[in-house]
């Protein structure tokens, strides 16, 4: 008798389990939710400067600048899938385009901090963006340039402390921005923990409201 109970106990067990499997096959089952993350703190280390349209750059010993995007752009749009970088020997110039990060089928254009010739890119970026949110000021670098004035072509930008408390008044305007620019029944979704957007909010922006925020974040 007890072994008759187990065997169709076993019986039943199994018969809920394909139940089950079958249950979560079927089309129109809610998918499972997603975790959502804010923004994280600033990080910025020392040596860094920071311009206006959130490109950085930093000397090396050799003279050159390392140049890039910053946090609050990876943050922004949720990570990089893929990136247009200059080639050795190009021309680029303050305020114009460095590179193209793409994101989700989007394209946003990273100006460059400096005036002066490329003499490197980052080939790991160029095999995966995702260097870039992971580590924005290390590994995802974008290109090394040879300035043309070295003397003057940091003068406008922050460094230090100054740095940090621009990033959070950035922070802080992405919040106002997206609040007017996103419907009102998805701000909810777009923002978290006071003023510190969702990472990849950028991306819920239609495709006017995505120009504009390239307008006034990124150039």
């Amino acid at each position: 008798m007890t072994v008759f109970l187990v065997i169709a106990a076993l019986m039943v067990f199994i018969a809920v389990q394909v139940i089950r499997t079958r249950m979560a096959g079927r089309p129109g089952e809610v998918a499972e939710v997603q975790p959502v993350h804010a923004f994280s703190d600033i990080r910025l280390p020392q040596g860094l400067f920071l311009g206006e349209s959130h490109s950085w750059a930093r000397l090396t010993d050799l003279g050159e600048l390392k140049v890039g995007m910053d946090e609050f752009l990876a943050q922004a749009i949720g990570g990089v899938d893929n990136v247009d970088l200059p080639e050795v020997g190009d021309q680029v110039v303050a305020g114009e385009t460095l590179a193209t990060v793409w994101r989700s089928g989007r394209s946003l254009r990273i100006t460059s901090p400096v005036t002066g010739t490329v003499i490197s890119h980052n080939p790991t970026v160029e095999r995966d963006g995702s260097a870039i949110q992971e580590d924005p000021y290390g590994s995802g670098w974008l290109a090394s340039v040879w300035p043309e004035d070295l003397g003057n072509s940091l003068k406008s930008y922050r460094i230090g402390e100054q740095s940090v408390a621009w990033m959070r008044s950035e922070t802080q305007r992405f919040c106002d921005f997206l609040a007017v620019e996103t419907a009102p029944d998805a701000v909810g979704a777009a923002l978290a923990d006071g003023a510190h957007p969702v990472v990849g909010a950028a991306l819920t922006l239609d495709d006017k409201a995505w120009d504009e925020f390239q307008k006034n974040f990124a150039s």
